[in-house]
């Protein structure tokens, strides 16, 4: 199928969604659930059902409409349904080059008591739900569309660990694409412990940073920490580069840092494995001496890393997804999806796949916009904040 046309409207979009083309036939009541879920997270920005049902204005009481929607939310079915239903819409699309960028935030519900599977936690702050989300954007590109959005808690029946979860939801979406793409996992979110099983995959192809010092690769025969191994590869390539560090980060305000960045890249092997890969020491330094020189590791299944052109434009995809992810983030957010008021797992389970929908319609239809302050930049960025470095004149 072909990318969804700009000029559709949202109801055309859930004909689209709901169409026998995409999977396991749907009936008229789900359909038209469907239609009115999208249209009322749409119009009221938010998932709160009865927000949602105030956006709907129908010619029904507002108890009625979420009642409705209450009773037709609880549908385990419809949820992997619908969310395989949005996967094949993009999935269709994605190549062997294409970021599939993975990424998990935390659903908080502090004064939450009710909610079925609620996590157990001693410190109220982080009693909720785990979220992983799956984002496919091109190489070179600042736009995205959303793949899967997978929500689960540690008291939910079956629960193994957190990267478990993580794995089948990434697994679902290879199987989608017949494992085209490259991973991308987002260092702020992801943990060693999510990344080691994919480490160990020798199927699929990934870059990612590995935050573990202690973790060893095989070179020349010979088992390496990477911390060890940041110290044994030439950094031959540089670049200065412009990073946009949010306040409090570094300072009390927003701060442009410079950084000088050298990188290179060695071939290596896991000691369980015998795929080549290659080690990418990223090495910066600003002209801020406060912050001193940093090294930083990464493993890619990608090898053919012998030219400038090959080693940079890697990185440069790979450090620009935090652009991809923060834009999520802001759109995601712009619906409050914290503000969920469903009392059974199976309810927020389709209600977040409801508001990816969404999201997917929105930007799918919204043009190729651009991140307007990319973290990363190759020259100053434009604006008025603290800098590292004096501009020109």
């Amino acid at each position: 199928m072909d990318r969804i046309k700009r000029n559709i409207s949202l109801s055309e979009f859930a004909e689209v969604l709901c169409s026998d083309s995409l999977g396991t036939q749907l009936g008229k009541v789900e359909c038209k659930f469907v239609n009115s879920m999208l249209h009322g997270v749409s119009r009221s920005r938010s998932v709160n059902l009865t927000e949602i049902a105030k956006g709907l204005n129908e010619k029904v009481s507002l108890h009625a409409t979420h009642k409705r929607l209450s009773r037709n939310l609880d549908d385990p079915e419809l949820t992997a349904n619908l969310s395989a239903r949005l996967l094949k819409l993009q999935a269709m699309r994605i190549n062997a080059e294409t970021r599939i960028i993975v990424h998990r935030y935390e659903l908080n519900k502090k004064f939450a008591r009710k909610i079925e599977f609620l996590s157990k936690s001693d410190d109220l702050l982080t009693a909720g739900f785990k979220v992983c989300e799956i984002l496919a954007s091109e190489v070179g590109s600042q736009t995205y569309l959303p793949l899967l959005v997978h929500v689960w808690s540690n008291q939910v029946p079956g629960f193994v660990s957190d990267s478990n979860e993580i794995l089948k939801a990434v697994r679902q979406v290879l199987a989608a694409t017949g494992n085209k793409g490259m991973l991308y996992f987002d260092d702020h979110s992801i943990t060693q412990e999510v990344l080691a099983p994919f480490m160990a995959d020798q199927h699929i192809n990934y870059i990612m940073l590995v935050p573990d010092d202690n973790v060893e690769v095989c070179f020349h025969k010979e088992n390496c920490s990477m911390k060890e191994m940041l110290s044994r590869v030439e950094t031959r390539y540089a670049k200065i580069l412009y990073k946009l560090v949010p306040e409090g980060f570094v300072g009390a305000s927003k701060i442009d840092l410079d950084l000088y960045m050298h990188v290179g890249s060695i071939r290596v092997k896991l000691p369980t494995s015998f795929r080549s890969l290659s080690f990418i020491a990223l090495k910066t330094k600003s002209s801020y001496s406060y912050l001193g020189e940093d090294a930083t590791a990464l493993l890619t299944t990608k090898t053919d890393l012998r030219s400038r052109k090959a080693l940079m434009g890697l990185i440069d995809s790979f450090l620009s997804i935090q652009d991809i992810v923060e834009m999520h983030r802001t759109l995601r957010d712009s619906f409050n999806p914290g503000n969920f008021r469903v009392l059974t797992y199976n309810r927020l389970q389709l209600l977040m796949t409801l508001l990816e929908s969404v999201i997917h319609y929105e930007l799918a239809i919204g043009g190729d916009e651009l991140v307007s302050d990319r973290m990363f930049s190759p020259k100053p960025h434009d604006g008025q904040f603290e800098r590292t470095y004096l501009l020109p004149g």
